[in-house]
């Protein structure tokens, strides 16, 4: 039994390292490598979800031969590079106003990152993080965890930027805290879990995911990233996954075993 634990900044060795496992036959928690090289590609991502209607921001993908325009998107927009993941390549000024600051972001991402843009409607309000454990019929959904801002995103965006996550040098990263479980209606959770559900079957996602929600003025909930290799950082004390665990008064050893056991049930059986 495997737990892939190498992490790089385009996952290559990620991948190859995954790949060298499925060929020696060994048992890795979580996705195949087919399925996890496709959501690496958020463009790949967001057209499937728009296929599928799952809820997801309104969107428009950008390569370095498109027109840029915005038609059909309404200000604010969040602006980021397809293929990076923990938050790599989205901050503050990630979020623009008008076309001027659209090309102005999207010629700096280019210039910084490769692949493609992704350009969205920015959603004003909560962000929600859902890890999702098991299966087949045999899911279970762990408790919702919140990213909430503090006092200091006064006037600023509420967006769980690079800065945020990791760099404790920053107003942003002192300022986001976890909560788990949130204080929302049994109403918005439904919603939440059966988008949460949809997507995990769609992008056959196996043992565990993370779904990261943005929810607007009206509770109206939207998938903004699909994580099939979520953090289990126990040393993170801001890890939404592991806030999750720890609200379910589970040990970070139980958690562990757990999904280690509902990998090894997927592969031999009860």
């Amino acid at each position: 039994m495997v737990f892939n634990l190498v992490e790089d900044d385009d996952w290559k060795l990620y991948l190859r390292v995954g790949h060298r496992l499925e060929q020696l036959g060994r048992v890795q928690v979580g996705h195949d490598m087919k399925s996890f090289r496709y959501v690496i590609n958020k463009s790949l991502v967001k057209r499937r979800m728009a296929k599928e209607r799952i809820t997801t921001p309104n969107f428009k993908i950008f390569n370095r031969r498109s027109s840029i325009r915005s038609y059909g998107l309404s200000y604010p927009i969040i602006v980021k590079p397809a293929r990076q993941h923990a938050g790599i390549g989205i901050a503050q000024d990630s979020v623009v106003n008008n076309f001027d600051e659209l090309k102005k972001h999207i010629s700096n991402l280019f210039s910084q990152f490769p692949g493609e843009v992704i350009a969205e409607e920015y959603i004003d309000g909560r962000e929600i993080h859902v890890t999702i454990l098991g299966n087949d019929v045999n899911i279970m959904t762990l408790p919702y965890c919140e990213i909430g801002f503090g006092k200091k995103s006064k006037n600023k965006w509420k967006i769980y930027t690079y800065n945020a996550k990791w760099d404790k040098k920053s107003w942003e990263y002192w300022n986001a805290h976890v909560q788990s479980p949130p204080d929302i209606s049994s109403c918005l959770q439904n919603k939440i879990q059966e988008l949460a559900l949809k997507a995990y079957t769609t992008f056959a996602c196996r043992d565990i995911a993370r779904f990261d929600f943005r929810i607007d003025s009206k509770n109206t909930p939207y998938i903004v990233d699909v994580n099939m290799n979520p953090s289990l950082n126990y040393y993170d004390e801001e890890d939404a996954t592991i806030a999750s665990v720890y609200a379910l008064k589970w040990t970070y050893d139980q958690f562990i075993e757990t999904v280690a056991g509902v990998a090894y049930r997927r592969v031999l059986g009860s």
